[in-house]
């Protein structure tokens, strides 16, 4: 069998097989061809047995038993990873530059930079919010406007704050968004309401720079 090919090899196991058997040979054989296909170089046990869930295949767990059956469905598993240049083990991931860096890289404008920054913050933020909100078993949502307006806050309490976990792309971004040489080189100019102007007309409203200091405090 070392020198066949994954057809080869699931046609002679194919051939005297019990009718079950050969079912289960079937959507193994077509599942792993699919896998490979697809130029996914994963051929574990496992990753094999979650593709053919589905479609009423062998557990993982069954095809690791020690019977007749599952070592040959493994030899088949096996004899697909080979062909793929692979092996049964499952391949580790890749450590890849975050996607939000990627898109910040490619924003070459400092004012488009830093608006793409901040939704990439706050998409972090709502993110994080509601993935904390799941944890709960008993919610109390905090709407507060003050501190002394809220009683009986218990254990359960989810006080929603922000929560951006930037990355230092995205704090660079902002940071030189409201800089003062950014703005000088830009010509504007920022009032004590967080406003951008340039010679007097409004480029942003109120609230703009003083928005990206309170996301780079927190």
């Amino acid at each position: 069998m070392v020198n066949m090919n994954p057809d080869e090899l699931y046609l002679k196991l194919h051939e005297n097989a019990s009718v079950r058997k050969k079912r289960t040979l079937e959507l193994i054989h077509e599942t792993c061809k699919i896998q490979f296909k697809s130029d996914v170089n994963d051929f574990s046990i496992g990753t094999i047995a979650n593709l053919m869930k589905d479609k009423g295949g062998p557990t993982e767990q069954a095809m690791r038993n020690n019977t007749p059956s599952a070592s040959d469905y493994r030899a088949l598993i096996s004899k697909w990873a080979e062909y793929s240049n692979t092996s049964l083990k499952k391949p580790k991931k890749q450590n890849s530059k975050p996607i939000n860096d990627e898109i910040l890289a490619n924003v070459t404008d400092p004012t488009a930079r830093a608006l793409v920054g901040m939704l990439i913050a706050e998409n972090k933020k709502l993110k994080n919010e509601n993935s904390l909100l799941k944890q709960q078993t008993t919610l109390t949502i905090d709407m507060r406007k003050s501190k002394d307006e809220v009683l009986g806050i218990g254990k359960n309490t989810v006080l929603v704050s922000p929560s951006y976990n930037l990355s230092e792309t995205e704090i660079k971004a902002l940071r030189e968004a409201i800089s003062d040489d950014f703005m000088n080189h830009r010509g504007w100019t920022v009032d004590e309401y967080g406003r951008v102007k340039e010679k007097g007309i409004l480029v942003y409203r109120a609230g703009y720079v003083s928005a990206i200091k309170k996301v780079l405090s927190d």
